[in-house]
């Protein structure tokens, strides 16, 4: 089975909230149907995601290299897109993340979007925005060995409010430093009394909605 174009899917949001079990149920779901599926995820730089990112003592740094991933890997994205390397890519996480972890760190979404270029950058098609209570999100990953340095009670509570905020402000277009989003079709989903089948079965839902196949 083969389609006109390549879809970009993202699955962004609060760590916790269940975006690593959609990814892969995706990506069998679609492989399933017969199409062709390249799976990734941000920040794409290996290097950067296990060295570089522990080096780093300070949120101005954090927030360079996570531009300098944003700008490599959005290159790459764009080509595989513009030659129709496969039918689907699906991304744990995408540019969104660097607005809310931004904000995190007390950066401006307006300081984001000038840093990362996001004029430059490919544009997602579909995008689910995982949440879930904090601490819900954070009794799932708090025993998680390959945990980064944001997993974190305080941080993640933090992350959750920027979630949502970053979704709401998307949807109701209130916010022109996130146009970049504007286009893609948004779905929102709160995983904190779901488990991972209903949430998949939801996405599902979502995305057989769009008529892509």
């Amino acid at each position: 089975m083969s389609k006109k174009k390549t879809t970009w899917i993202v699955v962004s949001g609060l760590d916790g909230s269940g975006k690593t079990t959609l990814v892969g149920n995706l990506q069998a779901w679609l492989t399933e149907k017969g199409f062709s599926v390249k799976r990734d995820r941000f920040p794409h730089d290996v290097y950067l995601n296990k060295t570089l990112l522990d080096k780093s003592k300070d949120a101005y740094t954090d927030r360079l290299l996570f531009a300098l991933d944003n700008r490599i890997f959005g290159t790459e994205i764009r080509e595989m897109i513009e030659h129709h390397d496969y039918d689907f890519i699906i991304t744990q996480r995408g540019f969104l993340d660097s607005f809310v972890h931004g904000a995190v760190q007390g950066f401006s979404y307006s300081w984001i979007a000038e840093l990362n270029h996001m004029e430059d950058l490919p544009k997602a098609d579909i995008m689910f925005h995982m949440v879930a209570e904090a601490k819900v999100a954070y009794s799932r990953i708090c025993n998680d060995p390959d945990a980064d340095k944001f997993e974190y009670p305080a941080y993640i509570g933090k992350q959750e409010r920027e979630t949502r905020r970053a979704y709401a402000e998307i949807k109701s277009g209130s916010n022109p430093d996130l146009v970049h989003f504007a286009k893609t079709k948004n779905f929102y989903i709160d995983s904190t009394e779901m488990t991972m089948e209903e949430v998949f079965a939801l996405a599902k839902a979502k995305l057989e909605s769009l008529n892509l196949f």
